[in-house]
């Protein structure tokens, strides 16, 4: 059973089925919904502002279904889904993650599932014999949190923030950043945080976070992004500030700061997507980012 813990003081808590209150500061938390909430108070206004141009958009590029098979099928996801081309590349990350990646960090594994959206991959990874606990800041019912109703969860579902994590030292046997570590406003926070609530034999990944060569194509990137959420939809949705995007030289620099040593494994995502590097190169675009999967066990 993974044990929640304090966001505010990391204090044990005394929990019901729905409301833990801490025992040194006495703050309390609620579940609704499935979720346990689980955010420090002066956080929730600014997370909040936040969701509110987050979801609108991705409600807007059809994230999502009416359809509780939709969920239960990713990442498989139907062709003609509008985000079925996101999706495809998702397929091919878990599949990378899950034949090369877990076979080698254990069997019956507590897993963080950070970034989890619906989670898609907690389901996953309780269906392949796994404990995983699902974090994510939005609850939303289609995009969010609260659409693991649709899979029948018996794994816990927690709104919370990567730098401050609900959760005793040690807690878990693997710490997932699936498609958000890039929402961090500062990686080496962010990551010691991770490293924290990892067992001693733990393992670190990352998915599915870009990474470029030169940090000035991750920042054309970011604006390209950004100017494309304002154009589309009226809001830039940066009212929290985050990096986005990693660089060679950046994940080197992490390692030295945290004393972790990277392995890097690389999903095959077809033939179109390995030539990117080259049409670009020639049409004179950007650098595209590319999505490498990155392990680090716990220093010790």
């Amino acid at each position: 059973m993974i044990a929640l813990a304090c966001p505010v003081c990391r204090g044990a808590l005394e929990t019901t089925d729905d409301t833990a209150r801490c025992r040194t500061c006495r703050h309390t938390y609620t579940k609704q919904s499935g979720v346990w909430h689980m955010l420090r108070p002066e956080r929730v206004a600014p997370v909040e502002n936040f969701l509110a141009d987050y979801t609108k958009i991705r409600l807007a590029e059809g994230r999502g279904s009416a359809d509780a098979a939709f969920y239960r099928n990713l990442p498989d996801c139907p062709r003609d889904h509008p985000m079925a081309w996101q999706w495809g590349i998702r397929r091919r990350t878990f599949a990378c993650f899950r034949d090369r990646v877990l076979p080698s960090v254990g069997a019956r594994l507590r897993v963080l599932d950070l970034g989890a959206g619906t989670g898609w991959l907690s389901n996953r990874l309780a269906h392949l014999g796994h404990e995983p606990c699902a974090v994510d800041l939005s609850c939303n019912d289609q995009d969010g949190l609260e659409a693991a109703r649709h899979f029948g969860a018996t794994w816990p579902c927690v709104r919370a923030e990567f730098d401050r994590l609900p959760f005793l030292d040690a807690s878990f046997d693997a710490v997932v950043f699936n498609a958000s570590l890039h929402y961090s406003a500062d990686y080496a926070t962010t990551l010691r945080e991770a490293l924290r609530v990892l067992a001693p034999t733990g393992s670190l990944v990352v998915l599915e976070t870009p990474v470029y060569k030169l940090e000035s194509s991750g920042r054309r990137m970011v604006e390209e992004r950004h100017a494309t959420f304002l154009k589309r939809y009226g809001t830039r949705s940066d009212s929290m500030p985050s990096i986005e995007f990693l660089t060679w030289s950046r994940v080197k620099e992490i390692g030295r700061q945290l004393h972790v040593k990277w392995k890097v494994v690389r999903p095959w995502y077809g033939i179109r997507w390995a030539l990117r590097p080259w049409i670009a190169r020639v049409k004179g675009k950007r650098e595209p980012s590319r999505f490498p999967i990155l392990i680090a066990n716990k220093p010790s």
